[in-house]
């Protein structure tokens, strides 16, 4: 009996991930998606009607329209356990009515999820007390950050097993990812997180199927450019103490390969980035990653401080273009600390060509070669 399956999608990321789950567990099952507002383009999307031949239906959330996200507890107990309007509301087009009784739902969510996906699960336990979510990965966090149930609350859980019968930590327990080896402690020791990570499948066959999809579903045109080297820029919106040392360091990996072979891709937080006088920049409204799967980058050297965006292309597409990380070197660059030095170990031990530069010289050597 085929089973009823959602997918909920806030990002270009997830719904990449979610084709590869769906393609790898539910090729016989009823498949639907939400696509949320947190992605500007993706009401647009919605409307484009270029996901109906991949899921049997499609929503959209709007999450602006729950009114308040940070709800007394009266209330949340009232809208699990009586009526919860807030579903209905953030549900486009009245869609509401197609909503299914749903055996399993995915999102990607390191940490706590968001409120669009609680809202929809109260709905969905309360329709189904059998009904089981699964976290699938968002790229870097999810391997560092240890998933925090759907019902986080003790109050919570035992209200849902005392009225319901439905024990969240039995329904809730599996971590789907690319890379589980590359999962730190804290994140894939099931004793202590309730979560057991499962390899996402990728085949040859799989990941061209993906790629297929998805340049069709998003239809955008990957740009490619002549350069060998390109930086990916880090999230230093107010985070960064000294952006004399981070500008320092691009400018003499500009200098070291050559201003005509370095471009730099500005990071959508970035405030230290622009070097139009003299480097030049990269510019595309292309996601990354799909960039990457179109096969632009294959021959290309990826340099940033500790940035992932650069990783997401091995993890799905198995992309074969050199990265070098050069956090060691970021000195007082952020405010911020990279505590995650076992997971850049274990994923440059996992990949031929991820490096990881300690000092200028062994950073210089690795752009030789």
């Amino acid at each position: 009996m085929a089973k009823h399956i959602l997918g909920i999608a806030s990002t270009s990321y997830h719904l990449m991930v979610f084709l590869f789950i769906k393609d790898a567990f539910f090729k016989n099952d009823s498949v639907d998606l939400v696509l949320t507002d947190k992605t500007p383009f993706f009401e647009e999307l919605y409307k484009s009607g270029r996901l109906e031949k991949y899921f049997d239906r499609v929503f959209f959330a709007d999450g602006k329209k729950i009114k308040n996200p940070y709800k007394s507890a009266p209330v949340v107990l009232w809208e699990s356990f009586i009526h919860n309007p807030t579903t209905k509301q953030i549900l486009a087009d009245g869609s509401y009515e197609h909503f299914q009784n749903y055996d399993d739902i995915f999102f990607a969510s390191p940490g706590m999820p968001d409120e669009i996906v609680k809202e929809i699960s109260k709905t969905a336990i309360k329709r189904n007390r059998n009904v089981r979510f699964h976290r699938f990965e968002d790229g870097f966090a999810s391997y560092t950050k240890p998933p925090v149930s759907t019902v986080s609350s003790p109050l919570g859980q035992k209200l849902y097993r005392r009225l319901f019968g439905y024990d969240i930590k039995k329904q809730e327990n599996e971590l789907y990812l690319f890379e589980p080896t590359l999962a730190e402690q804290n994140v894939a020791d099931s004793a202590s997180t309730g979560f057991s990570p499962i390899q996402i499948p990728k085949t040859k066959e799989r990941i061209a199927l993906v790629t297929k999809q998805i340049q069709d579903i998003l239809q955008f045109e990957s740009r490619s450019f002549d350069e060998r080297f390109m930086f990916l820029g880090q999230g230093t919106a107010n985070c960064t103490q000294n952006p004399l040392t981070y500008r320092g360091l691009i400018l003499d990996i500009a200098e070291h390969v050559g201003f005509e072979n370095f471009v730099v891709k500005p990071h959508p937080r970035g405030d230290h980035d622009r070097f139009e006088d003299h480097i030049h920049v990269y510019m595309d409204t292309c996601p990354f990653e799909l960039s990457i799967a179109a096969g632009n980058l294959e021959d290309k050297t990826l340099i940033s401080y500790y940035s992932t965006a650069c990783v997401s292309g091995k993890l799905l597409f198995n992309s074969a273009c050199r990265i070098i990380f050069t956090y060691p070197l970021a000195g007082d660059s952020f405010n911020e600390k990279c505590d995650y030095e076992d997971y850049f170990q274990k994923l440059s031990g996992l990949y031929d060509n991820i490096h990881i530069a300690r000092n200028k010289d062994e950073l210089f050597r690795l752009l030789d070669q």
